[in-house]
């Protein structure tokens, strides 16, 4: 993998780290910068190692100065860019600019190929920086003799990175179907690595969520009370979601239930207004973004891109579809928390229409203030998807049957200001509640209507009924293309079928 053939260093300052690129030729010997230390330094103290840690979730908010950190939601697969890609293929938003930004239209429309795909490049690639990172500090951990570094640390600090490993794996082998499986930073190892089968990396998954599971507390690791680096619900919580998505519904169901009844941590929030406020008790995972950009100002990526420079008038980026908005029941309250409108937005970005645009995050252009304390932090993991994978899981047989099912989504409905679902539902209409509820709950969020809709086997029917995504190209799209760039240095990859 070409992202492999790069030398990767840490930097401690202020708790950041920044990758030193060697572009595309093979790993080379580079003497560390004047601001960097070896890996041998970064792991000689409890500090230094978790300053480390800390640089890793930094990056996957911010970036790694690649880009422009304003950007990083359309650039770096944790800080926005699977919403966006997720969003648009699945065909519950679009880009206003439609043809006019190629980048995008090509994902509204299902229409990406090998020459057109930026977006899914990017995916890959922060994935696997994510990746590198995490697997130095386990490696690092495991060498270092440091007597100041406390053997629960070790176990802590290793659990952490396992679980942004299974977090970045889950996103590629739902992005691009089989993907090499590396857990190394052994350029040996790597540089030649064909692509790893689904399963595997799936098995790979949930061992690096148990580990997790098993050595990360209770609590949150930054000491004072902010959710935004990993702990044992946070890793429960992906285990639940990669277990319904291997069809271990009693699995699925254990894990959830095990977040869910941590109530002394986690509740839902009544206020739909305060589900994605940094102070959430919904959120079990954020991530923090910087408040020192000058462009972005305090609030997250994904605020930045989604919400207008200008409210009411302004033109919103990215546009929630037809299909989404009719999906919405009368009175349901999350389309009036979580959606807003503006009057100067269209398909092809022509003023004047009025259309709506996802509003989960309320700090955008507009409102954001340089240096102000964050209101919002970036969620990742919230309660309410516990209570969907808990509902599926018993909707297919799991426990507690269609009635658990049925309660779970009336917990829900209930906070949104619905009617209860009636306890004779059949078991088809119940898996159809629970993709109802998984669709408006969790739009806009993290690309799950795009990987519900290949998990279930729906995609085919929904996306090719819809007018934006004629003619339908084909169910190859359902996968991205593997980046060529990294087939060309490494020819034991091959390519998806149909690209």
């Amino acid at each position: 993998m070409r992202i492999y053939q790069r030398t990767i260093l840490v930097v401690i300052s202020s708790l950041f780290w920044s990758m030193i690129h060697s572009s595309c030729r093979k790993l080379i010997a580079i003497p560390p910068p004047v601001n960097t230390i070896t890996t041998t330094q970064v792991f000689s103290t409890e500090a230094k190692a978790n300053a480390a840690m800390a640089g890793i979730y930094s990056a996957m908010i911010n970036g790694d100065k690649s880009f422009s950190t304003w950007s990083s939601a359309q650039s770096v697969f944790s800080a926005g860019l699977v919403t966006i890609m997720g969003g648009l293929s699945s065909g519950e938003m679009y880009s206003y600019s439609g043809a006019n930004d190629q980048a995008l239209y090509v994902l509204s429309t299902n229409k990406v190929n090998i020459y057109n795909t930026d977006r899914p490049i990017l995916a890959w690639e922060t994935a696997y920086k994510t990746i590198y990172a995490a697997n130095s500090v386990i490696e690092g951990i495991a060498a270092s003799t440091a007597v100041t570094i406390k053997d629960s640390t070790r176990k802590a600090l290793t659990g952490e990175a396992k679980f942004i490993r299974a977090f970045a794996y889950f996103y590629l082998t739902n992005l691009f179907g089989d993907v090499p499986l590396a857990l190394t930073v052994d350029f040996n190892q790597t540089s030649s690595m064909p692509r790893t089968p689904q399963q595997q990396v799936y098995q790979q998954i949930v061992s690096d969520l148990k580990d997790a599971a098993d050595n990360l507390p209770e609590s949150y690791p930054t000491g004072n009370g902010e959710r935004v680096r990993a702990n044992k619900a946070t890793a429960n919580a992906l285990l639940a979601r990669v277990y319904l998505y291997l069809g271990e519904y009693g699995n699925a169901a254990a894990a959830a239930t095990t977040v869910i009844d941590n109530v002394a941590s986690y509740g839902l929030e009544t206020d739909l207004t305060r589900v994605f406020l940094k102070e959430s008790r919904e959120a079990i995972w954020q991530l923090k973004q910087t408040n020192t950009d000058n462009t972005l100002k305090n609030a997250t990526p994904e605020g930045y891109q989604m919400l207008p420079g200008v409210p009411v008038t302004g033109i919103a980026k990215f546009v929630l579809s037809d299909e989404l908005l009719n999906s919405f029941e009368e009175g349901d309250q999350r389309f009036v928390a979580w959606t807003d409108s503006t009057n100067n937005t269209g398909p092809q970005g022509t003023p004047g229409e009025t259309t709506h645009y996802p509003a989960k995050y309320r700090i955008g252009i507009s409102n954001g203030v340089f240096g102000a304390e964050a209101k919002e932090y970036y969620v990742v993991f919230r309660l309410a998807e516990m209570y969907l994978v808990r509902a599926e899981a018993a909707a297919n047989g799991g426990p507690g049957g269609a009635a658990a099912a049925i309660a779970d989504l009336n917990v829900l409905r209930r906070r949104a200001g619905l009617g209860d679902l009636p306890a004779t539902l059949t078991a088809p209409q119940i898996k159809a509640a629970v993709a109802k509820e998984r669709q408006i709950e969790l739009f806009a969020e993290w690309g799950h209507r795009w990987f519900d809709l290949k998990r279930t086997g729906m995609a085919h029917d929904v996306l090719s009924a819809m007018p934006l995504k004629q003619p339908w190209s084909g169910d190859y799209q359902l996968l991205y293309p593997v980046p060529v760039s990294e087939i060309i240095v490494n020819h034991f990859l091959t390519q998806n079928p149909g690209y």
